[in-house]
């Protein structure tokens, strides 16, 4: 009996026993899988998967564009980044005009990522756009 209740102590210990931690090389890799897209200064397209909504700017001074589908202004305001959020202040002081924030997953293959408002109210898909690809909305900007 008594050898039988060694037997299962030292089974249970051995389960116990911290599994062998992953390589720099893996802990890296999975980092790098659940890394978020962060937004830096440029033009995106905001939409869903088949409709673009219009574009936004991001420019270096921490402004920014909105433009409809024809490529006119309809807002603007500032933006920033805290942590692994992306926060947009829109110009004016109404209801809707007040700071909201989102959370971007990671970047797809082409460089697209989904975006969700902090509160889970909306998602986009966002899309990068090559500065070469939009000169209206470069100059306009400007």
């Amino acid at each position: 009996m008594r050898i039988a209740v060694s037997i299962v102590v030292l089974a249970a210990l051995s389960a116990c026993e911290p599994a062998t931690p992953p390589s720099k090389e893996e802990t890296a890799e999975i980092v790098e899988e659940a890394a978020i897209s962060i937004m830096q200064p440029g033009l995106y397209s905001v939409g869903d998967e088949t409709t673009d909504y219009g574009t936004t700017r991001l420019n270096e001074d921490g402004t920014y564009i909105d433009y409809d589908e024809d490529d006119k202004v309809v807002g603007g305001g500032t933006w920033r980044t805290t942590g692994e959020l992306l926060c947009f202040d829109p110009e004016g002081n109404a209801e809707e005009e007040q700071e909201n924030c989102w959370t971007n997953e990671p970047d797809g293959d082409d460089g697209s990522f989904r975006t969700t408002r902090d509160d889970g109210s909306q998602n986009y898909l966002v899309t990068p756009i090559a500065e070469e690809a939009n000169d209206a909305s470069t100059a306009a900007a400007e």
